[in-house]
């Protein structure tokens, strides 16, 4: 080996660390940040900088599905957020317009936990949680348009369908003050290109966040002075009063969230609303209400609307599904199942009515 090559040899040795080196930076670049990532996806539906920050961790952010025609408002687009090398949970979301029926927020499994979610203040309504995601419910003069703006539904404005924007959490969790923003972006855009944007819609979404998990007192449960389940309703070592969790940030929305201790991992949520949307759409989506004496409202065994001293007023149960099995596994069946139901729904109509300025009424 002649001196020449003695001297070339670490040379070429540092050179090809160094290009190892910049292979694993740039490696680690392209799976763990977004540095020359897109501007924006979906057509420009969702941008770069919302998505990053509804998706608040390490990873690289990209587009995995999207369904938008640029002529027409609606939309379906799903993103992720990936990482490499550092162990970083992928996360995915999917957002997009859909309709909803009813006070949806407060009566279905999909939307569970009511007063574990931030819901907006000011003139928007929406919510968001880091682990289901989030809606905002477009402005009203949205609600009659045709096409996309129905989403997958077939349900119309006349039967108390609602417009939103949602936001579904696939994978992981979300940041749910970055989830706002993204959606209040992408339900301006959506409203502009229809033609009913409102200046709403253009502010910085402010957040009411929940309360955190206590004790729950069983004779004022959910912090409501003298509201108790009926002894019926509390299954022993299946579904016991345990804790609780209480969201009454926003002026107009009240929710609780009741989690019962035993096997059967049970919970129940209370809701009282007087949101116009909510209220509104409730009414027209009245299957199963009757018509209280007095012309104080309507009712169901787990929903009312109530005439109250400053407005309607929309009240809500909603059981979860261990619950429900627990309840028909202790025997409560048929009218008695019914019942269990409508005494405990009373009970909180009958605890939280004053509360609202709203008269005191019998379930029918």
């Amino acid at each position: 080996m002649t001196a020449q090559t003695r001297k070339k040899k670490p040379v070429l040795v540092a050179a090809v660390a160094l290009a190892v080196v910049a292979a694993l930076a740039s490696s680690y670049c392209w799976w763990n940040t977004n540095l020359l990532g897109a501007d924006s996806f979906c057509g420009g539906r969702l941008g770069s900088g919302e998505v990053q920050a509804a998706l608040d961790s390490t990873g690289r952010v990209s587009q995995v599905y999207a369904q938008v025609d640029p002529k027409r408002a609606g939309f379906e687009c799903t993103v992720e957020r990936t990482s490499r090398f550092i162990g970083g949970d992928d996360q995915q979301v999917t957002v997009g317009t859909d309709s909803e029926k009813g006070a949806f927020p407060f009566t279905t499994n999909v939307w569970k936990n009511p007063a574990a979610r931030s819901y907006f203040k000011g003139g928007v309504t929406g919510a968001v949680s880091q682990d289901f995601g989030g809606y905002v419910v477009l402005p009203k003069s949205c609600w009659d348009k045709d096409g996309p703006l129905r989403g997958r539904g077939v349900v119309r404005y006349e039967d108390g369908a609602v417009a939103t924007v949602e936001a579904k959490v696939e994978k992981g969790t979300v940041d749910p003050a970055g989830l706002a923003r993204l959606l209040t972006r992408s339900a301006r855009q959506v409203a502009e290109k229809a033609g009913c944007s409102t200046s709403a819609l253009s502010a910085a979404p402010d957040l009411a966040a929940p309360s955190a998990s206590r004790t729950t007192d069983v004779q004022n449960v959910c912090g409501v002075r003298g509201f108790a389940l009926p002894k019926e309703a509390v299954l022993v070592s299946r579904a016991e009063p345990d804790r609780e969790q209480v969201n009454n940030g926003r002026a107009d929305t009240w929710a609780c969230d009741l989690q019962l201790a035993g096997s059967a991992k049970a919970a129940v949520s209370f809701a009282a609303t007087s949101d116009k949307n909510f209220v509104e759409v409730a009414t027209k989506d009245a299957y199963g209400f009757e018509t209280l004496p007095g012309d104080k409202g309507i009712a169901a065994i787990d929903e009312a609307v109530l005439h109250c001293g400053g407005g309607d007023v929309y009240f809500a149960a909603h059981w979860n599904g261990g619950y429900d099995g627990a309840l028909r596994d202790s025997g409560h069946r048929g009218a008695a199942y019914t019942e269990v139901k409508k005494a405990t729904f009373q009970n909180f109509l009958y605890a939280t009515a004053a509360v609202h300025s709203c008269p005191r009424v019998t379930l029918p």
